[in-house]
Parts: structure tokens; C-alpha cells; sequence
């Protein structure tokens, strides 16, 4: 006979969805899944880290990091109890969608017949787009200039940057456009050098991407402030930053990036900017603690267990990057 639910049970039900069962199931961790359904069954009430930490049974530093993985998938939206790292554009000036209103033929028609500058857009965006555009493109070049303010040579940028990339529909353009007109990239000089960032970035990312053989971990732009954190800002080498993934893997069973990034802060602080330093570092607690000095050693400073061979082995040489088989994976 199979295993069944005991039909007592069904007297009270919650919803959870079902990419919990068919993704998460072998990726998340035990404290992961009791954070997720303890905020499923209270999903319509005001709930704090602390009743999440009464409910589970659990430490609010452990519910914070448990939290951190479902927001980071984006199951989970954060309201602003959870500690996490801020987007780099935080602060920019948020803009309204193009309305779906759009000037009529007659407006577009008289104000291109007063403004040679348009009638140079209209005419430059056709070349650059390799087709011609009609009333419909016209309009949404219109708003664009009107409501985000942006120059027609910034406009022709963004044509030239979409086609670039491969995708040259007007709503990728109106995309784009409201994006460079937030972050005030008004300018050709500013367009330049963020299409310069946009390709360093990329690159960055790409280069942190490539560290995993399996499992690729997908772009999202709170991913990649940590990423752009550990390199820029800490200036830590993809060795050391690969070292903090093992290791969270090893504590945590899963690629946990707010665990990851306790690690390499843990590290930054304490001055350690390489592998070989993380090792010895770890190997120096643990001779602390065995020699009766444990009180000795901060508490707040969580043991290691990365000083085997294969680590040492890996700080020495090139590391080859392969992300570790998950318990029975």
C-alpha cells in the first residue's frame, strides 16, 4: 500500500505552489522549506522575523538566511524585515510606463512638419532599424522624446544598442529608454560610457558565472550586487569568492548568496584575500579551540571546515570549478 495522507488532515488546508515540490524539494534545506511554510499558512497576516522564529523553533539570523534563498528565487517578496544587499540603482527617479494613449496621425504628422529634428529621427531610426517604420513607431519615438525627456541623438543610441543585441521591437525600445531615462543617461557622453558598463558588467558576471561546471546560476540584479560587491568594492579574487561557495555549501547544503556573503564579509573584516589565508585562518581556530582557548576565539565568527588537502590544493594552482554533489545528488 503507498503512502497517503490521512484524510483527517484535509480539514485545514494552505496553498503552496507546486515549483516548491517539482524545483525546490532537492535544493532547498530543511530550515528553507520550514521558513517557506510557516509564511504560506500565515500568508494573509502581519508576521515579523520573531513570530517566524517562534513558529519554527528557529534563531532569527538562521530565519533571515532561509528567508534569503525564497527571496532570492522571487517565490518570496520582501517587505523590508529581511536584511539583504540593495540594488546599485536604488535611489534612482522611477518613471511611468508610456501611456496607451498615443498622439494621433494628425499630431505626429504636424509636429514632424515643425521639427526637423523629428523628421531626422524618423528618418535615421528607419536606417538603423534596416526597415521602415510606420504611424505606430513614429508615435512611441514621439512619446519617448516627450515624456522621458531624452535627446534624439540618445534615441538613435538606444535604436543602435537594441539592434546590437539582437532585439529590435519598439516595446524592447520604450524598455530601454525608460531604464537610461531613470538613471538620467541623457547625454551621448552618458550614453557611452553606460553602454561601456552595461558590457563590464556583463563580462563580470559572465566571468562569476563560468566558476560552475553545472547548475549556471541565473543573472538577477540582486545576484549580481553581491557579485559586483565581492569584486569591486572587496576586491576578492573568484578563488577566494569560490572558496566562500564551497563552504556554504558544505554548512548550508545549498548556494545560499546572503550565507555567502557573511563568509567572504567575515574574511574582508578580518583581512584574509586569499585561499591559502582562509585555510591557515581556519586551521589557527580550530589549534585555538582544541588548545582550551575557545572563549578566546569570537563567537560571532562561525568555524570553517574547508582545510583538507583539496582545498589547499586549489589555493595553490588553478582551481577547477565544479559545484559540489548535493547529499545524495
Amino acid at each position: 500500500m503507498g503512502i497517503t495522507v490521512n484524510p483527517g488532515s484535509w480539514s485545514g488546508m494552505f496553498a503552496v505552489p507546486s515549483c516548491v515540490a517539482d524545483e525546490h524539494l532537492k535544493k532547498a534545506n530543511g530550515q528553507q522549506l520550514k521558513v517557506l511554510l510557516f509564511v504560506m499558512r500565515h500568508n494573509n497576516e502581519t508576521i515579523e522575523i520573531e513570530d517566524v522564529a517562534k513558529g519554527t523553533g528557529m534563531a532569527d539570523a538562521d530565519v533571515k538566511d532561509a528567508m534569503q534563498y525564497w527571496i532570492e528565487i522571487g517565490l518570496i517578496s520582501n517587505d523590508g524585515n529581511f536584511k539583504e544587499i540593495k540594488n546599485v540603482n536604488t535611489t534612482q527617479q522611477k518613471l511611468l510606463e508610456l501611456p496607451d494613449v498615443i498622439p494621433t496621425y494628425d499630431q505626429v504628422a504636424s509636429r514632424t512638419l515643425e521639427s526637423p529634428e523629428l523628421r531626422f529621427l524618423f528618418n535615421e531610426a528607419q536606417m538603423r532599424l534596416g526597415k521602415t517604420i510606420g504611424y505606430d513607431a513614429q508615435a512611441k519615438l514621439l512619446m519617448i522624446h516627450d515624456c522621458y525627456g531624452l535627446p534624439v541623438e540618445v534615441i538613435l543610441t538606444i535604436i543602435e544598442y537594441s539592434v546590437s543585441e539582437g532585439k529590435s521591437s519598439m516595446k524592447y525600445i520604450e524598455k530601454v529608454a525608460k531604464d537610461w531615462a531613470e538613471k538620467e543617461v541623457n547625454t551621448l557622453e552618458a550614453a557611452d560610457e553606460h553602454i561601456k558598463q552595461i558590457h563590464s558588467d556583463r563580462k563580470l558576471w559572465n566571468e562569476f558565472a563560468s566558476m560552475f561546471s553545472v547548475d549556471t546560476p541565473k543573472y538577477t540584479e540582486k545576484r549580481f550586487s553581491y557579485v559586483v560587491r565581492w569584486r569591486k568594492e572587496w576586491k576578492q579574487s573568484f578563488e577566494l569568492i569560490y572558496l566562500a561557495y564551497e563552504e556554504t555549501v558544505n554548512q548550508t547544503n545549498s548556494f545560499s548568496y546572503e550565507y555567502m556573503n557573511k563568509i567572504l564579509e567575515n574574511w574582508h573584516n578580518s583581512g584574509i584575500k586569499t585561499p591559502a589565508a582562509a585555510i591557515q585562518a581556519s586551521k589557527d581556530y580550530k589549534a585555538k579551540a582544541k588548545g582550551g582557548g575557545a572563549n578566546a576565539v569570537s563567537k560571532s565568527k562561525p568555524e570553517t571546515s574547508y582545510d583538507s588537502g583539496k582545498y589547499i590544493e586549489k589555493a595553490k594552482g588553478p582551481i577547477v570549478y565544479k559545484r559540489r554533489e548535493q547529499n545524495g545528488q
